[in-house]
């Protein structure tokens, strides 16, 4: 397992490079839907490289709430993290990803789903469309991406949907993306609590 650091620049160029692995498996999504927040930083870069095409289809964000965020917004853990050298960092995001494998489920709760909660507009579209793609920064457990994956099925059983995401991190998550970048690799990108450059999202 690693650690890669990536600036606005780099993180623009990953997204671009997770485009083209799409394009070149020839998938055309009636729907982009980005998951917030890391996902929508790759899935507008993806969204305009599929615009450079010729792409007119419907895109969307959906912002989630991530329980160990609102653990870490809670404690006010930045101001410590950014205090710490970047080794030190690497084996803590490390530590973090073996400790929740060895607590993960090895059945996934459908009850997650109950908590997707999607725009009216959005519930059109998918009804209507033959093909989604669904974006998000990264795959853990896999929970969140198959909640949404499941929701979206829910609302149209013919829809062919298919998941990017930059990275992988756990050994066996729920769900395996179609297309991603990395495997194993955990990435610390500018929106991470513990990120000490100088680039700002937003």
């Amino acid at each position: 397992m690693k650690v890669i650091t990536l600036s606005q620049k780099a993180l623009k160029r990953e997204s671009l490079s997770l485009c083209k692995r799409i394009q070149e498996d020839k998938f055309a999504p009636d729907i982009i839907l980005g998951i917030a927040t890391g996902g929508i930083y790759i899935s507008q870069p993806i969204k305009e490289c599929f615009e450079e095409k010729g792409w007119h289809g419907f895109y969307a964000e959906i912002k989630l709430s991530r329980h160990t965020t609102k653990i870490k917004k809670r404690t006010n853990i930045k101001s410590v993290l950014q205090k710490l050298p970047y080794p030190l960092l690497n084996r803590l995001r490390m530590f973090e990803v073996t400790f929740f494998e060895k607590l993960k489920s090895h059945q996934y709760n459908t009850n997650k789903e109950s908590k997707i909660q999607l725009p009216q507009k959005l519930k059109e579209e998918i009804k209507n469309a033959s093909s989604l793609l669904l974006i998000d920064d990264a795959i853990d457990t896999g929970a969140t991406v198959l909640a949404i994956k499941n929701v979206i099925a829910s609302l149209n059983p013919n829809i062919t949907i298919k998941v990017a995401v930059l990275t992988v991190t756990h050994k066996h998550p729920y769900i395996e993306p179609d297309y991603t970048n990395y495997k194993r690799a955990l990435l610390r990108c500018p929106w991470a609590e513990d990120y000490k450059g100088e680039d700002k999202i937003g």
